[in-house]
Parts: C-alpha cells; sequence; structure tokens
C-alpha cells in the first residue's frame, strides 16, 4: 500500500531542512545527492514536500533554490515559510520582500500554504496579518499557516483577521509526537474552534525513541544534536532530560522485545494511535538525512497500526514525562 492508503491517517509531507548548499546541516546538496530522495517519495505517493526561507541551518534560502532547480513544482505540492527569525521580520515591507524570493527560488508562481515560521512579536498582528492577507490575495499562496505560536496567540490573530475580513490561517505546524503532547489540551481546541489543520515536526521525538540517544549525543560532530550547532542546541534543550531518555528507552526496550525498532513505533505511533486525524486535513512532516532512512521511514509508516500492549505503553509515557517536556511551541 502507499503511504496515504488509510483514509483517516494524516498526510505524509517531505521535510526538507536538510536540503541545500554551503553547510554540514544540507545533506541533500546537489541534484545527485536530492534527485533520488525526490524520486523516491514520488514513486511511493508522497507528493506534499514543506520548505522554508531560514533552511538549511547555516545557508538559508539555498534548500528553495535547490528544489526549484530540481523542479519539483511540477509534481509536487510546495509549501514554505516566511523569513521569521529576526525582530521587525513580519513588517509589511519584509514580508512583501521574503515571499517573492521564495517563489523565485522556488521557481514557481504560488505556493499552497505560507506559513509565518515562528513569532515576530516585535511586530503587531494587525500589520502582519494585513500583509499577508495582501500577498495571498495576489496569488501568492492557497493558505496562510503559522508555525511555532501559542494557543493564544493563534486566537489573537484569527480574531484580527475575522475583525478585518482577512483570509484566516487555516494550517498550524506546531512539534508533536509521545512526548511532547501539551499541544492535546492546549491548542487543539483553538485550532479545531477556527477549522485550523495540524502539520506536526519532529514526529519521531528527533529519534528518541530508537535506544541510542543520551546525554553524551551532543558530543557527535555533524549529527543533529551536535552541541556546537544551533540545531543541536535546540534539540538538547527539548529532549536531553534525564526523565525524557528515561522514558524513551523503556519504549525503546518493549518495542525491541516486539520485534520492532523504537524508531518505527515512534513514528507508527503518531500516524495512527495519536491525536492527528486525514480527514481534518493534519499530516505528519518526515525530514531525513539518506534516502536509505526515509525509505525506512516509509517502511514504518506503512506497517500500519501497533499493538495494543505497544499503545497502552507509549500512552503511559505521557503521564510520566508532562511535567518536563517542551512545549509544543517557541
Amino acid at each position: 500500500m502507499t503511504v496515504t492508503a488509510a483514509s483517516s491517517a494524516p498526510a505524509v509531507v517531505l521535510g526538507t531542512a536538510s536540503f541545500g548548499t554551503g553547510t554540514p546541516q544540507a545533506k541533500f546538496n546537489s541534484r545527485e545527492t536530492a534527485g533520488p530522495l525526490l524520486e523516491v517519495c514520488q514513486n511511493r505517493g508522497v507528493k506534499l514536500i514543506d520548505c522554508a526561507r531560514a533552511y538549511p541551518v547555516g545557508n538559508p534560502g539555498s534548500a528553495e533554490k535547490l528544489l526549484g532547480d530540481l523542479g519539483v513544482g511540477a509534481w509536487a505540492t510546495i509549501s514554505t515559510k516566511v523569513t521569521s527569525w529576526a525582530p521587525g521580520s513580519h513588517s509589511a515591507e519584509k514580508i512583501a520582500e521574503s515571499i517573492p524570493w521564495s517563489l523565485d527560488a522556488l521557481g514557481v508562481d504560488q505556493v499552497d500554504i505560507m506559513y509565518l515560521h515562528s513569532p515576530d512579536r516585535s511586530t503587531s498582528w494587525q500589520v502582519t496579518a494585513k500583509a499577508m492577507d495582501e500577498q495571498y490575495r495576489a496569488g501568492k499562496f492557497k493558505r496562510f499557516g503559522l508555525s511555532n505560536y501559542t494557543a493564544k496567540e493563534v486566537e489573537e490573530i484569527c480574531q484580527v483577521c475575522e475583525e478585518n475580513g482577512w483570509n484566516k490561517p487555516s494550517v498550524y505546524q506546531g512539534r508533536y509526537n509521545a512526548i511532547i503532547r501539551s499541544g492535546e489540551e492546549q491548542l487543539w481546541p483553538t485550532l479545531r474552534r477556527w477549522g485550523i489543520s495540524f502539520y506536526a515536526y519532529s514526529p519521531s521525538a528527533a529519534g528518541m525513541f530508537s535506544g541510542n540517544i543520551n546525554a553524551n549525543s551532543v558530543d557527535v560532530a555533524g549529527s543533529r544534536w551536535d552541541k556546537n550547532t544551533k540545531l543541536g542546541q535546540a534539540y538538547e534543550q527539548a529532549y536531553l532530560k534525564p526523565e525524557l531518555i528515561e522514558a524513551a528507552g523503556r519504549v525503546a526496550d518493549m518495542a525491541k522485545a516486539a520485534g520492532i525498532g523504537g524508531h518505527d513505533v515512534a513514528l507508527r505511533w503518531v500516524m495512527y494511535h495519536s491525536i492527528l486525524n486525514g480527514k481534518g486535513g493534519d499530516a505528519v512532516i518526515l525530514g531525513c538525512s539518506s534516502v536509505k532512512q526515509m525509505e525506512a521511514n516509509l517502511n514504518a509508516i506503512e506497517a500500519g497500526p501497533l499493538s495494543k500492549d505497544l499503545v497502552d505503553v507509549i500512552n503511559g509515557v505521557w503521564d510520566v514525562v508532562k511535567d518536563h517536556a517542551a512545549p509544543y511551541h517557541l
């Protein structure tokens, strides 16, 4: 079966934070390295691609350019995110600069979702929402997305859009996995009230359930955990807490006893046993560092739901770690 065969399962999206050039974070840095991955995705029904102006860390913009050079717009549905990390980045002027840069790099006239990548709290929601509405009405994107905002901020932005007759957000992208679940209670009611779909990034909890992650992982140069990179520092802050490492290890041990990899269990839980629902437009974003890893991820998903015993263990983990877990937002 294809990865989209289960009618209630969320859609699968290729995440491209590891695409680009000029930085060790860019594992797919040429036609020769990225082409085979895109071919696997296309052949296996993964035709949604998530990018960002900020990708990859270290050389922002080069991920979009590589995707454009590879002509993915001819067969894939692409979404991306505006430049967002500096104060003032969501001013009308900056948004009007960022979006055309992305479209030009991607080689398309329009993308599916255009996200605000993270909150610019120095710019009023009114200014930002109006700027996004103008770009929407100019045909630059089909859907307005938010990423990494709090539930309160989502509510405020939706209210501003409603009051002014502007296009409202219809997609939210945030962290969600078996050990980051606070959004279920804090965010989901707001999303569902406004008809907003959820796209989950970091569904495997950065490999925490593999059984291979520990406090020393930050010392592995060039890895996602590398303490000398901003990405590695963010992962360390989110996941490398004793309580999370211990709980993830218990899941990995039980998965091993059942003959299943812990990483696979994490993905299958998100796909088939979490709050996500494909009928509500939800999706899971899968990144990777190699073609082999993506094939393994897709194979895991295609294996279908988990046994009740494994699901019960994973659900029980949240009760243990929720006071120590990272938030769904930034």
